[in-house]
């Protein structure tokens, strides 16, 4: 069982929306629809096997090879007009060598849809809404509600916050940067990021058989253990005196005068067969392998049991080889023999009155028919006279629901189980416990499942298969969001306890997942359980298996943020390969990490790695999932930066083409800031656009639509900031970025590039304005502050690299005394600063002033002797070093 959406569920995502278009018409019987207030559920009464369905992008294409279903669905097409999920729907009929018939649709965009098949109906039941439209407490979604509970209040980022005041600039307190998406005001942060975002495939654990005692091993046995061969008697005649020679060389191991005695007996009594002689020779030749350590029992011997089958009277010898060769196929899984040999000796069994056999060989009749799938055989079998006379009822009902869960058909395993539990009671075989347990997991019947799967524990924790049970029940905890203590302590419990390989590593990959991915701040003592995720290389793992840990592992890349690592390892794995829903699982995370490696490059200023990510990737990941109005925003963005005007227009016509105005809702691993109108991006574009071009008339016009268009979005106040700061209007910039700093929008709209520049270019403001106390006690608070900015520190030393420098610039020109300390500290800490040579050459002065000659000179030449230096800097050096030497000559 999958969590992800799998081709059944695509399949079932067709058959919907072909339900949808024949609700008003009546002709349309196999669809039966059940209209609800805010979703729809339609019934499609179409075998499974008819159809296949194909999807990319917002195309579906039905596929059919039967003629009748397509006139049916083009028929009741006809009078079709309008829908609020089809765009437009296609017809092709076969042409030469191809006998397909196909119709195509064009689905609107938000669709959101849940399926599942219910055998008893040989109905698909489909719910069908548009994204936002429906509750989670309706429709069959609220089947898995428990399992998508969206944990939406993801890891938030602080930065700071600035508050205008009317007077004095003081210190600004600090407040939170919320980069979050739709964050219910009511609901409290969850620590825990929901079950999807975890170790979250699942599938089907294979049904339990009931117990089957196994008699003997034929790699260490022969049919001998059956049918031991007694004595003859030798004084009776020639013959069984031979026979009793045979025998004798046959018990001391001495093979090839048995074989020479054999062939004596055979060309003197040509004319009898008797068939010990052929059962010693197939006993000989398995016991010879056996003893050379060759587990193997030869094909020769057993066609000689089977030939003797066919030749001998004797039950007891037919018995033996019966019981034999039925184990010996059971051991190779060759069900079908197994099944031949166990109805032959059934019927023999039968006719020689021998019931004690017949229990034990209607029961292997049973397994080896369930193993086949054979479900109406084994259905009829559990009704026959006989058997029900000589097996208890508890075993034919085991292998009942046993064949029933190896066909999948969960619906018939419960009822079986509900109607046998109301009407036995006591304790139940395993397999019924576990299969039952099974059917309700896979039906997400948690509490039940939960339930049974904790009795099984409790009456046969000495078998193997009490290892999933425990993984199941964690599993179950997991998903039904119980307190992580608990789900954590199953888990644990699951690990301790497994007596499996596979089970224990199943259950530390999804510890380690909700220790250290899906919880949004794990500490040290999380991290170190990834120790878990080794899988050591004792076997190769089963496919299921070996995804999960994949997934996982490409998780915490993307959790610790190491986003060209996550790409690395994601790119390495064989995702051609994977059934669609598993690659749609992959592809998603994947637009994910490309848009963290865009968001790092962008807020670093590195444009150009930003657009070369979207580029390479674009059609890898985001042509199959969709990209963000911000992930357009930010490309678009990058390209005006860039000035590459013609890929900004393109990206610019896509985002307005698609007219797309929401994120996707899952996966996020990427903060999002809330959704606006497509509108306000586009204008926000072009205002960026033209302030790059010096359009500044456009940019007022811009500004004020939006203003008047959009009372409510306080960010134009940050681009009018922009804008009057560009133009050089430093007083009017400051007032503006003041007033953006003390709304309520605040930092929370902007990214964090633009956060860095707005605090650069409010502080420029500032300092042009030659208001310099207030630059001092403004700069202050900012370089305390920028600890906490959850933005790149090379950004961040940027912004303190300038602040400190301007700061240094004031300090000298009020003759501040701490000046001289702020400039030491700034060449200490920023030594291939491009102000380097100017701090050094106001610290060197200074120096001189203060008649410290030795630091003055040493300074003042370090630039005279720096090839980087400018020429100016170097006169004045110059200037300094010549008024020192007259100053010490005077003195």
């Amino acid at each position: 069982m999958k969590i992800d959406f799998n081709s059944k569920n695509l399949l079932s995502f067709i058959v919907l929306i072909f339900s949808t278009a024949f609700l008003n018409i009546a002709s349309a019987s196999i669809v039966t629809p059940e209209a609800h207030n805010d979703f729809l559920r339609v019934k499609f009464f179409i075998d499974k096997k008819l159809v296949n369905v194909t999807k990319s992008n917002s195309e579906v294409s039905f596929s059919t090879l039967d003629g009748d279903i397509y006139t049916k669905v083009k028929d009741g097409l006809k009078n079709f007009s309008s829908s609020k999920y089809i765009k437009r729907i296609s017809y092709t009929e076969p042409t030469s060598g191809n006998n397909v018939f196909t119709i195509s649709l064009m689905l609107k965009k938000n669709v959101e849809v849940f399926s599942f098949y219910k055998n008893r109906d040989r109905a698909y039941f489909v719910d069908f809404w548009k994204d936002g439209a429906v509750t989670t407490k309706q429709a069959a979604i609220k089947d898995i509600s428990t399992l998508v509970k969206k944990n939406e209040a993801s890891a938030q980022q602080s930065t700071p916050k600035f508050v205008k005041k009317s007077k004095a600039v003081k210190p600004a307190p600090k407040i939170v940067r919320k980069n979050v998406v739709k964050k219910a005001p009511t609901k409290k942060a969850n620590p825990y990021r929901d079950f999807r975002y975890g170790a979250s495939f699942i599938w089907d654990y294979q049904a339990l058989a009931p117990e089957l005692k196994t008699q003997i091993l034929t790699n260490r046995k022969t049919a001998e253990y059956f049918f031991p061969i007694k004595n003859f008697d030798y004084n009776k005649n020639e013959k069984e005196a031979h026979m009793q020679l045979t025998l004798n060389l046959y018990r001391k191991g001495k093979w090839g005068l048995m074989y020479k005695s054999i062939k004596l007996y055979e060309k003197k009594f040509s004319q009898s067969y008797n068939p010990y002689n052929d059962y010693m020779k197939a006993n000989a030749l398995l016991r010879e392998t056996l003893e050379k350590g060759d587990i193997k029992p030869v094909d020769t011997a057993v066609s000689m049991y089977t030939n003797i089958l066919e030749r001998t009277d004797i039950y007891d010898l037919r018995k033996g080889i019966y019981k034999y060769l039925v184990q010996f196929y059971r051991e190779k899984k060759d069900f079908v023999k197994a099944l031949k040999y166990a109805k032959r000796f059934f019927s023999d069994a039968k006719e020689n009155f021998d019931y004690e056999e017949l229990e034990y060989m209607g029961e292997y009749i049973l397994s080896s028919l369930a193993n086949l799938n054979q479900v109406e055989k084994v259905e009829n079998l559990i009704k026959d006279k006989t058997l029900v006379k000589i097996i208890s009822k508890q075993k034919l009902k085991a292998y009942e629901m046993y064949t029933y869960l190896r066909q999948n058909d969960e619906e018939k395993v419960i009822s079986a189980y509900e109607i046998f539990a109301k009407t036995t009671k006591g304790e139940y075989l395993p397999s019924i416990y576990y299969n039952a347990a099974e059917a309700y997991f896979r039906t997400s019947q948690y509490e039940k499942a939960f339930k049974i799967y904790d009795t099984f524990i409790s009456k046969y924790s000495y078998m193997s298969e009490s290892a999933q049970a425990r993984l199941r029940m964690a599993l179950i905890a997991d998903l039904e969001d119980r307190p992580k203590s608990e789900v954590l302590e199953l888990y644990k419990n699951a690990i301790n306890r497994a007596q499996n390989q596979e089970v224990s590593l199943e259950a530390r990959i999804r510890y380690v997942g909700v220790r250290t991915i899906r919880k949004i701040k794990p500490d040290t003592k999380d991290l170190e359980t990834r120790v878990f995720l080794d899988k050591g290389t004792d076997k190769k793992l089963n496919k299921d298996l070996e995804m999960l840990l994949w997934q996982t592992r490409l998780r915490t890349f993307i959790v610790d943020g190491q986003y060209e690592e996550a790409l690395t390892f994601l790119t390495a794995l064989p995702i051609a390969a994977m059934k669609i829903s598993e690659k749609k699982v992959f592809e998603a995370d994947g637009a994910e990490i490309v848009y963290g490696i865009i968001k790092t490059n962008f807020e670093e200023g590195k444009f150009a790695r930003a657009i070369r990510a979207w580029e390479i990737y674009k059609d890898t990941y985001f042509a199959k999932i969709g990209a963000d109005p911000e992930i357009q925003f930010i490309i678009a963005k990058s390209y005006i930066n860039l000035t590459l005007w013609d890929g900004f227009q393109k990206m610019y016509e896509k985002m307005i083409a698609s007219k797309k105005e929401t994120a996707h809702t899952f996966p996020l691993w990427v903060s999002r800031k809330e959704v606006k109108k497509l509108d306000l991006y586009k204008n926000e574009l072009q205002i960026l656009r033209n302030l790059k071009l010096k359009n500044y008339t456009s940019v007022d016009r811009i500004i004020a639509s939006t203003k008047k268009d959009y009372p409510g979005f306080e960010k134009i106040t940050f681009y009018k900031a922009l804008a009057h700061y560009k133009r050089g209007e430093f007083a009017k910039a400051e007032k503006e970025y003041e007033k953006f700093y003390a709304s309520d929008a605040n930092a929370n709209s902007i990214d964090a590039k633009d956060l860095v520049d707005s605090i650069q270019f409010y502080l420029e403001s500032i300092y042009e304005s030659k208001k310099f106390d207030k630059y001092l006690k403004v700069s202050t608070a900012l370089l305390k502050d920028a600890s906490s900015f959850q933005i790149a520190d090379t950004v961040v030393e940027g912004l303190r690299e300038r602040v400190n420098y301007q700061r240094i610039e004031i300090l000298f020109k009020k003759a501040n005394k701490l000046a001289s300390d702020e400039a030491r500290a700034f060449l200490n800490d920023y030594e291939k600063s491009l102000y380097k040579n100017r701090v050094k050459f106001l610290l060197g002065k200074e120096s001189l002033r203060q008649n410290d000659f030795t630091t003055g000179e040493k300074l003042l030449n370090e630039i005279l002797s720096d090839s980087e230096a400018k020429d100016y800097l170097k006169e004045l050096a110059r200037t300094e070093l010549t008024l020192v030497n007259l100053k010490k000559r005077t003195l």
